[in-house]
């Protein structure tokens, strides 16, 4: 299993395995950034190809995380933006249903439930499980269904979702479904086309190791042009004759994907590391990422304390992510424990009263082996 530690800064004796909360920039991200801050401090370094070349060439690195055409993807700053742009701008009408998973982040719930003031029916199903199936979804689905948004890998349990199955079902109901992958991009390949949806929304500062500020959404352009927004921004709208031409300016509808991005596309303190990181994770490759991700919790796994703890996470194969979530027997005692790692520089989440670990390519097999360590001496 080769090292990947150098490529990040020295961490000395703080282990940070909480990659699904906050990624930290790979060395030549940060040197990327260093390289930005030069610009801006010398603004004459800021010239038109640079303005140009920053959100395109991020455009197509996030194309190819993705499998997707560079012309398709939105810029944004969060997962929540890409999720707002489809709330604001779909054509709702008073009685439509939008189908979502209880307990779910809340990202990908609190913007639909905004839309009930317009009279839309925002329903949250619970699964009888830890996550939602295909056939749970399909049974909740009504004549009035008229948009599904789901994670990919659910944040509180580490299980990824059926979500080729959910698409197959919504797809042959003419349902469009909404995934946020931003606890799947950046540790396994994703094909946007291949999983069959109709967008997905990313946030770009956990596992793809990007600055704070960060993300990006996808969509079909059959949903994007259901889509009624205003946005009206000078770079994407105007072409170089407009912008030297002293004559009044008129409204251009956009049909692209520019036409939705977030304003100030041009981002250099985020959008250039943030492209360098993704370029350094495809570098690798996202199978070989999965597969180290896959051997690091599979020794943990097997030297579990399993008298004193239990994972609740399904270590079944297909529902498996690279997020582990797990418990002391009496779960009373894991705020306690989460609060010990802690101080002991052992950097974990606590989310609904369980531990959740998601180690990343800086990570090693012995920093798991302390963990364990640490989780006997405090059971």
């Amino acid at each position: 299993m080769k090292n990947y530690q150098s490529d990040f800064e020295n961490f000395d004796t703080h282990i940070w395995l909480n990659a699904a909360s906050e990624g930290p920039l790979p060395k030549v991200s940060a040197e990327a950034l260093k390289e930005s801050i030069v610009w801006k401090s010398l603004p004459y370094q800021l010239d038109i190809p640079k303005f140009v070349s920053v959100p395109l060439e991020l455009k197509k690195s996030i194309g190819g995380l993705i499998g997707a055409e560079a012309r398709d993807v939105i810029l944004a700053n969060s997962a929540s933006y890409g999720i707002h742009l489809i709330a604001d701008g779909f054509p709702w009408q008073k009685g439509d249903e939008i189908c979502l998973m209880q307990n779910d982040f809340p990202t990908d719930i609190l913007p639909w439930l905004a839309l009930e003031k317009k009279g839309v029916d925002v329903r949250q199903i619970k699964a009888d499980d830890r996550i939602l199936t295909p056939e749970e979804l399909e049974a909740a689905l009504t004549q009035q269904t008229r948009l599904v948004c789901l994670s990919h890998v659910h944040t509180f349990s580490g299980m990824k979702l059926d979500i080729k199955g959910c698409a197959a079902l919504c797809r042959g109901k003419n349902i469009p479904l909404v995934v946020n992958i931003s606890q799947s991009a950046g540790t396994m390949p994703i094909d946007v086309k291949a999983l069959g949806v109709d967008a997905v929304v990313c946030a770009g500062y956990k596992w793809l190791l990007g600055p704070y500020g960060t993300g990006f959404a996808w969509m079909t352009p059959e949903l994007r042009d259901r889509l009624d927004i205003n946005r009206a921004y000078w770079v994407s709208s105007l072409s170089e004759e407009e912008l030297h031409s002293e004559g009044a300016l008129s409204y251009k509808d956009l049909k692209s994907a520019r036409k939705l991005d977030v304003f100030g596309t041009a981002n250099f303190f985020n959008f250039v590391p943030f492209r360098t990181s993704i370029d350094y994770l495809l570098g690798i490759g996202l199978d070989v990422v999965q597969q180290y991700h896959r051997e690091l919790l599979d020794g943990f796994i097997n030297v579990f304390p399993k008298g004193h703890y239990s994972i609740f996470s399904s270590l079944e194969k297909g529902d498996r992510s690279s997020l582990l979530v797990f418990s002391h027997k009496d779960p009373a005692k894991n705020p306690n424990i989460h609060a010990s790692l802690c101080k002991s520089n052992i950097y974990t989440a606590l989310w609904k009263g369980r531990i959740r670990l998601s180690p990343h390519i800086y990570n090693t097999p012995k920093q798991l082996e302390i963990l364990t360590e640490y989780l006997q001496n405090l059971a």
